[in-house]
């Protein structure tokens, strides 16, 4: 295989980002577009220089031209399309959450281990260049004992249709969007063991579901995590960004942005990157690399369980009112 045939399941407004980013992959990627309406795949097929639409999502799954199909769907629909894209045994790439229960997420990954098909959560945000350098970074004791890890974002973000639905969505705010900020700081101070959560008032009227949540853990090790994830009325003026506190110097960058800032105390230092906002590209190209080698993807189903369980741990605290153990 030297092109992966990579299918969009669900062409929605995520769709559009995602095709975009793999505009100079061209000659890695032959993507395809599918829709339950066919001009709407067509139609994005012809925006995006796709090699093909299909009219259902069976149709994709059952082509000899698709290798892998990207599920991009809403999140009570993910193990149904696991199953259809794991039953023609195409490799599957799923998007954040992993599913909405850990019953859900479990189920997806044995369907993907019986089918023998690789299964790869599209947690985009920990291939984004600064999020690999920090890793970096920790790892080499240049900061030396890592303290504490913050993640803020704050965005006006309107969670319409079925994302406003807590049965559909999972959740609100945090299972949304904020479980990108989980799977980052698991990613850099390792799994935690303890999580409490609080929910914020309400500041978006007509919501289902939280719309602002602050999650504190506490790894085995005692590295503290603090994640303020909000949807705000106002506009936002800065991108998502991470602070990392260490015993010999200090990081901070923005999610997104394409600079770190290093702080030694007598010193700092800032390194520059590839301009890359979203590090689709880079996490598709790692997909494609574990297909063609027969080995697992970075960021593995059970990768995003352990997302997804903490979560939903932090939902429970956040309605005790106690910290829970994982």
């Amino acid at each position: 295989m030297l092109k992966l045939g990579l299918c969009i399941i669900g062409c929605g407004r995520f769709a559009r980002t995602f095709a975009k980013s793999l505009a100079d992959a061209r000659d890695s990627v032959d993507l395809y577009f599918a829709s339950r309406d066919y001009a709407r795949a067509r139609a994005y097929s012809d925006e995006f220089d796709g090699a093909g639409a299909f009219g259902s999502y069976r149709d994709a799954a059952s082509d000899s031209r698709i290798d892998a199909l990207y599920i991009c769907t809403p999140h009570d629909l993910h193990l149904e399309h696991a199953r259809l894209a794991a039953t023609w045994q195409k490799h599957i790439l799923l998007e954040k959450p992993i599913a909405r229960t850990i019953r859900e997420g479990r189920l997806i990954i044995s369907t993907a281990r019986d089918a023998r098909v690789n299964l790869m959560v599209a947690e985009n945000y920990r291939f984004l260049a600064p999020v690999q350098e920090a890793k970096k970074l920790i790892e080499s004791g240049d900061l030396g004992q890592v303290r504490l890890v913050q993640l803020q974002e704050e965005y006006p973000f309107d969670p319409g249709s079925w994302r406003n639905e807590t049965e559909r969505n999972g959740g609100g705010v945090f299972i949304d969007g904020g479980i990108h900020k989980v799977s980052v700081l698991s990613y850099l101070s390792g799994l935690p063991n303890q999580v409490y959560g609080a929910q914020t008032l309400p500041g978006v009227s007509g919501l289902e579901a939280e719309d602002g949540i602050v999650v504190t853990t506490r790894s085995p090790e005692g590295v503290v995590g603090i994640i303020n994830h909000t949807w705000s009325i106002g506009k936002t003026s800065n991108r998502p960004w991470v602070g990392v506190l260490g015993t010999l110097a200090n990081l901070h960058f923005e999610l997104g942005d394409s600079w770190l800032k290093i702080d030694y105390g007598i010193s700092q230092e800032t390194r520059l990157f590839d301009a890359d906002h979203c590090g689709i590209l880079p996490m598709v190209l790692e997909f494609r690399r574990s297909i063609m080698e027969a080995t697992e993807p970075a960021m593995t189903g059970e990768d995003g369980l352990n997302d997804l369980d903490i979560v939903l741990k932090a939902y429970q605290s956040a309605q005790t009112g106690l910290a829970v153990v994982l």
